[in-house]
């Protein structure tokens, strides 16, 4: 029964992770993986007849990809986001965002949402081919552009839209910009680390959401579906754990450069000016 076999894998690979878990070359994360805070993602990929501009060119697994790289990055905060939909759709008023040059577009973005996919209780990312800036964050949604750009720094990302979607998802857990260019919140760098009290900050608001559910809360739910009879609710739930599970012991990068964060760890740590 393939709920078993999933419920025997996510219970394996928990139970040799309760005594700690750590990204190679990064500062700690959660010790406890049941600690993990899981969060739904919908990603919209946008297009418009005509208008190249708005059209994304990324794909489903352009998706897995950049969304893998976004919860290594989280990982030091012990969060991780799910891929609640993918939705593939037609951008609303076109005109409007196009009408509206440099900064002023940030005020049409949110016009291209279809009203259908929007919902409630998760985050949304929409991707697009072009705007002034590489993302921005809105309250309501965060705007990701296919062809972001960024400055390299030490031990930073290795490709700009896994950084410009984690940035931005910074923002949406109360994160400010900073100084430090190695850190996820320097604008326009690759950097990718968060500091203690950014990470306490970001558990602490995510806590605020109550969409946002802790790990072990999310395997009592998957086991108590199980034995009253709903398989197929149950097996979404264990396969949500066991990509938690495989996502945790990734690195952030492709490469495993030491952070900033493990090299200050034994002297001053650097915050923003």
């Amino acid at each position: 029964m393939l709920v078993g076999r999933i419920v025997a894998f996510v219970t394996l690979v928990f139970t040799a992770m309760l005594a700690g878990a750590q990204l190679p070359g990064g500062p700690p994360v959660a010790t406890d993986i049941n600690d993990y805070l899981l969060a739904p993602l919908r990603v919209h990929l946008l297009s418009a007849k005509e208008s190249p501009d708005i059209s994304t060119t990324l794909t489903g697994k352009d998706i897995a990809r950049i969304l893998g790289k976004v919860n290594r990055v989280w990982a030091q905060a012990g969060l991780h986001f799910y891929l609640e939909s993918l939705a593939q759709e037609e951008a609303v008023n076109p005109e409007l965002f196009l009408a509206h040059k440099g900064p002023a577009e940030r005020f049409a973005l949110l016009s291209l949402r279809p009203e259908e996919t929007k919902g409630s209780n998760l985050f949304h990312v929409y991707c697009l081919k072009h705007m002034t800036v590489n993302g921005i964050y809105l309250n309501e949604a965060i705007f990701v552009k296919d062809t972001a750009s960024l400055r390299e720094v030490e031990g930073g990302m290795d490709e700009p839209l896994p950084r410009v979607t984690s940035h931005e998802l910074g923002h949406a857990f109360g994160l400010a910009h900073r100084q430090d260019e190695t850190n996820l919140m320097a604008s326009g760098t690759t950097g990718i680390w968060l500091n203690e009290g950014e990470v306490r900050q970001v558990r602490e608001q995510a806590k605020q959401f109550p969409w946002v559910e802790p790990a072990s809360a999310v395997r009592q739910k998957a086991d108590e579906w199980a034995r009253t009879g709903k398989p197929r609710e149950a097996e979404a739930l264990y396969q949500r754990l066991a990509a938690l599970a495989t996502a945790v012991n990734g690195p952030p990068t492709e490469s495993k450069r030491e952070s900033p964060a493990t090299k200050a760890a034994s002297g001053t740590q650097r915050t923003g000016r």
